[in-house]
């Protein structure tokens, strides 16, 4: 923080400020994303090495 603090530099960090928020929030919706498919892949892959039946 600066000791003289204009309006703009004060509206420039809250913008830095939100534009920091909504980014740290999309990566840890994306990352909630990315797990979930993962898990289901796996899933598949357990499938496929199970012997069959009509083996």
């Amino acid at each position: 923080m600066s000791m003289f603090m204009t309006p703009e530099s004060a509206q420039a960090e809250t913008a830095y400020r939100q534009e920091r928020i909504t980014r740290e929030f999309r990566q840890s919706t994306r990352r909630e994303r990315t797990e979930q498919p993962q898990r289901s892949e796996s899933r598949q892959a357990r499938r496929a090495l199970r012997p069959t039946t009509a083996a």
